[in-house]
């Protein structure tokens, strides 16, 4: 076997270091966070699970999953999680009614105390949490199903390029599974392990145990491993190379069918984050305040409200689309820039049109100016009140304007000053997340364009490598050829220099950590692609032009599979956009007045407490005044009544929660798990929706007090 010449000594650019043929254990595959979670819960009370059994589904999915879990432990996971919010519920039920132990709450036509509705809302949410660790082995097989539909195609592609080189289904294993990516590639890893060390008598035996493995779940990758073993056994060459390729075309349309049901059933959860994050919240604000006037107590506590619009809903919605998001077949992942990449502006701060500044105190700049321009138009307002002779009780006029006071310095926050506050944290946010992450996310996008061109840049060069040119003339030609392509400028320019100038090997032209020509191209598609690059030269000029074709063929279909996706999701992530950026703050907007109508009609007509003693002993039980039907809404009085003001306030912290969160999960599912794409997205579409939100408010809160 040809040794490494170190580039002093010259030598081939294709030389290698010999390898031992040793026998390598597949890496340690971390525990699932939810496996986990199962066994600490077990843990607590293992006696809980004796003698359970798992069914037909649960375990079928923990052996496609491997998981290391007795059903013992998934009982005993699912009974510790339901005692303990039942335990939860009966203290928080005691607790209650220790606090409030008259008050009752209408249920329908039923009155219960508080502390049963508390008890039993736990003891309902330790059923549900019950079934979930119930389904999980099951939920996780079928998260594992849909990740599968990206991999799968690449990995099929991987085996039949490797085996049109050389039909040696042993090293096409070892190829797709050093190449591939996700629990189907481990699974090929852990195929070969367990062939070496004899659990499979040949490496043919276990790859069919694999396919049937996966069959349950993926029923084309299963005929298409058929294929490729139907393959090796054919000696005829023009059928074997249809069956590799009919193996690819197989895997290739199973998964854009899977991906078009998915993107179908992606639309009606969509539908529901509507109705969660926008509708609900309008009907509570009908409901609430009915509540409140009848019993007033709990209903008519601003907590409750806080609650429920900024903790409990936020927190519902989020839960809900990572469920979402969970389904979402990862056809591409966005390159990794870090923060410290060599070309970004210094840490902590922004290029501004040729300016460098500071985003963080930028955004606290931009925050302070917006509330000093509602502040100062308040301010205005309240002395034009003032100074107006025609106001004869300038005070009252004053307390009729919503407000809120701060509790510790006693000041009195009027209603612009308040909506300022609001657009003004967007816009603040806005300036930090763009400040932090722009200039990555500007890397980024030069690098996803050098993947794009990657496949026709390599096109190039095993074209003129097929033509049995030497590897350096091949990159000069392709320099020349594509002058204006990012691959060849900056890799393939990069990779002749080192080879020509530094006497560099091929290997070291490319992956040397201090001179290596993708030293800075965080890309695992051209990471992999310049590897089997190296791999495919050593065998010779014409084994590389033909497998850098083949690869070429590969990312165009992965590419395919990608743009084919996000059409197919184009519906619903506009759908989600308009959603987070208008539809939301608007509706919320006419809420945040709304609310207070219905609390006025409700109490309109209410008998003062003197009106109310004087009318006491003369009342009858007529449905007329301010009895029967009417005064079933003065339950409380004025104490069930949440501020204008402060229900405005919740409802802007509202609207920024649910416009983040929105837009965090639509730009997930156009890219996923790309964080600087999501940044980028919230930061432009949040300071447009808490403006759109305080403009409807504002006007909204005029137009309907001045007709109610």
């Amino acid at each position: 076997m040809p040794v490494k010449v170190s580039p002093k000594q010259g030598g081939s650019i294709y030389s290698f270091e010999s390898k031992e043929n040793a026998v390598k254990a597949p890496p340690e595959k971390k525990d699932d966070g939810m496996l986990l979670f199962i066994k600490r819960l077990a843990k607590a009370s293992p006696g809980l699970g004796r003698g359970a059994k798992f069914n037909e589904a649960q375990q079928q999915a923990v052996d496609f999953l491997d998981w290391k879990l007795e059903p013992s432990e998934l009982a005993a996971a699912k009974k510790v999680l339901l005692y303990l919010f039942i335990g939860l519920g009966a203290l928080f039920g005691v607790l209650t009614y220790a606090s409030a132990p008259e008050q009752l709450a209408p249920i329908g036509p039923i009155e219960l105390p508080p502390a049963v509705l508390v008890a039993a809302f736990l003891a309902a949410i330790g059923v549900m949490a019950g079934k979930i660790i119930s389904g999980a082995p099951a939920s996780a097989a079928e998260k594992e199903k849909t990740l599968s539909i990206a991999y799968m195609p690449q990995i099929i592609s991987y085996l039949a390029m490797n085996m049109r080189l050389s039909p040696n289904l042993e090293k096409a294993v070892e190829f797709a599974a050093n190449h591939g990516k996700g629990k189907i590639a481990d699974d090929f890893k852990k195929l070969i392990w367990d062939a070496q060390i004899g659990k499979y008598g040949t490496l043919e035996e276990g790859l069919d145990s694999l396919a049937y493995k996966w069959g349950n779940y993926n029923d084309d990758f299963k005929h298409s491993l058929m294929l490729i073993r139907t393959a090796v056994l054919e000696a005829d060459r023009v059928k074997y190379e249809k069956l590799l390729d009919t193996a690819v075309e197989d895997v290739l349309e199973g998964s854009k069918e899977k991906m078009d049901v998915f993107a179908r059933q992606l639309h009606q959860p969509t539908v529901y984050l509507y109705y969660f994050g926008i509708l609900l919240p309008l009907m509570l604000a009908i409901v609430l305040p009915m509540a409140a006037s009848m019993a007033g107590g709990v209903f008519g506590n601003p907590l409750l409200f806080v609650g429920i619009y900024n903790v409990f809903l936020p927190v519902f919605i989020y839960v809900f689309g990572l469920s979402i998001l969970g389904n979402r077949p990862p056809t591409y992942i966005a390159p990794e820039i870090p923060s410290d990449f060599p070309g970004l502006p210094k840490r902590g701060v922004v290029d501004f049109f040729g300016a460098k500044l500071p985003y963080a105190p930028l955004a606290l700049a931009v925050l302070i100016a917006i509330i000093f321009v509602g502040y100062s138009v308040d301010a205005a307002n309240v002395a034009a009140i003032k100074s107006d002779i025609s106001v004869l009780e300038p005070e009252k006029a004053l307390d009729a304007i919503p407000s809120i006071v701060l509790p510790v310095v006693n000041a009195k926050i009027y209603f612009v000053t308040m909506l300022a506050a609001i657009i003004g944290f967007g816009a603040a946010t806005a300036v930090y997340l763009y400040g932090r992450f722009s200039a990555r996310k500007k890397v980024q996008d030069e690098i996803r364009g050098m993947e794009t061109e990657f496949k026709d840049a390599i096109y190039i060069l095993a074209s003129r490598l097929g033509e049995n040119r030497p590897m350096e003339d091949a990159l000069r030609h392709s320099i020349e050829f594509l002058p204006k392509s990012g691959v060849a400028k900056n890799i393939f320019k990069r990779i002749l220099e080192n080879i020509t100038m530094l006497g560099m090997t091929l290997d070291a032209a490319i992956f040397d950590k201090n001179y290596g020509a993708i030293k800075f191209i965080p890309s695992d598609v051209i990471r992999s692609g310049m590897r089997l690059m190296v791999d495919s030269s050593q065998l010779g000029v014409n084994v590389a032009a033909r497998s850098l074709i083949n690869l070429s063929l590969q990312i165009r279909n992965t590419q395919k599979i990608d743009e084919m996706l996000r059409k197919l999701l184009s519906d619903v992530t506009s759908m989600l956009s308009t959603m987070g950026t208008f539809i939301a703050p608007i509706v919320l907007g006419v809420v945040t007045s709304l609310q207070q109508v219905i609390v006025n009609s409700l109490t309109a007509n209410c008998p003062t407490a003197e009106a109310t003693a004087a009318n006491t002993a003369s009342q009858t039980g007529s449905l007329s005044g301010s009895g029967g039907l009417a005064s079933m809404f003065c339950g409380s009085g004025e104490s069930s009544k949440i501020s204008p003001a402060f229900f405005t306030l919740i409802m802007g912290v509202y609207v920024i929660e649910v416009v983040v969160l929105l837009t965090y999960f639509n730009s997930q599912i156009e890219d996923p798990k790309n964080k600087l794409h999501s940044a980028i997205s919230i930061s432009k579409a949040l300071p447009i929706a808490t403006v759109l939100f305080a403009l409807v408010a504002f006007f909204a809160a005029n137009f309907l007090g001045a007709i109610g």
